[in-house]
């Protein structure tokens, strides 16, 4: 039976899928010109399952590096289709870019987004040729709840208890994950439930669970932040002064220099107009400085 908060999260994702996929197709309009698409390949039974790949039109046949996105929502909303603005950018620095849709909260709560983002670049990581990917230079990528979904897969990948209780089996083998591309994500369950952020507590807990006891327990192993180690790889952090999570990034972006991570951290301040989700705006200032740094960071890589 559906609880309050369930219902809540069902009416946050009604209202936020259609204006997002309406925002979407204006804002994205035309951009996908010069790239090659392929739409909904499955990498499981589940409908939410599905990818999108994006190649660019002229490169050359084979052994393009790989860029696996996942999109934010609040675990509880917003489609791949939303996203082709951002990774069509991505795709046209030279990339495979692979744009992910997972299982979404409340009907799946945590770990069902991880197991499938761990799913998801099994198969990438098996079809990769098939679409002109080299599997051996992975990055990933995501916003908001999908830069939490890339970096829990990143430290889980040298946290057996992590990937014990995630029920995860299958990971990358050691060195094919090159980077990790996170903007404005949640990487501590604890800290970010004070963050002044719409509804971060009905997004939260719809993941985690409602009960303050599971929520604990969860809380420890979703969070990023408590699991980081200096086995991660190079790692790009961007976030605005004016984004109500604004502090995960920079505790984010301090914990991982403590840990020896090579850290490249671009935090805009308050006369940028970086508000959660600027990405999308590709016109702006914040957007443009965001794409170009992004593009320095992957070709460094």
């Amino acid at each position: 039976m559906a609880t309050v908060l369930d219902i809540k999260a069902r009416a946050i994702r009604i209202f936020f899928n259609f204006w997002g996929r309406l925002g979407g197709y204006v804002l994205n309009y035309g951009v996908t010109d010069g790239l090659d698409i392929t739409r909904d390949l499955a990498y499981g039974p589940d409908p939410g399952q599905r990818l999108d790949v994006f190649r660019p039109k002229h490169a050359r046949s084979g052994g393009l590096p790989i860029l696996i996105y996942f999109h934010g929502g609040g675990w509880i909303s917003a489609d791949k289709r939303i996203y082709d603005g951002i990774c069509s950018v991505l795709s046209g620095y030279g990339w495979v870019t692979f744009n992910v849709n997972y299982r979404l909260a409340p009907e799946h709560r945590f770990p069902a987004p991880l197991q499938d983002a761990a799913n998801a670049i099994e198969w990438i990581r098996c079809h990769a040729d098939r679409y002109g990917g080299d599997a051996s230079r992975i990055v990933l990528g995501g916003d908001s709840a999908g830069a939490q979904i890339a970096a829990w897969y990143a430290v889980a990948m040298h946290d057996g208890g992590l990937r014990s209780a995630a029920a995860i089996d299958d990971f990358l083998p050691e060195g094919q994950l090159r980077g990790l591309l996170l903007f404005y994500g949640v990487y501590d369950f604890d800290t970010v439930r004070q963050a002044s952020f719409p509804f971060i507590g009905i997004y939260t807990r719809s993941l985690l669970g409602e009960d303050e006891h599971t929520y604990a327990e969860n809380a420890v192993l979703a969070s990023p932040g408590k699991q980081v180690t200096a086995k991660l790889p190079p790692v790009f952090l961007c976030a605005g002064q004016r984004d109500g999570l604004y502090t995960q990034t920079v505790d984010f972006a301090a914990l991982l220099q403590q840990n020896g991570v090579a850290c490249r951290a671009l935090l805009l301040p308050r006369n940028y107009r970086a508000d959660h989700g600027f990405l999308f705006f590709r016109w702006l200032k914040s957007s443009k400085r965001a794409f170009a740094e992004v593009r320095a960071f992957l070709g460094d890589l």
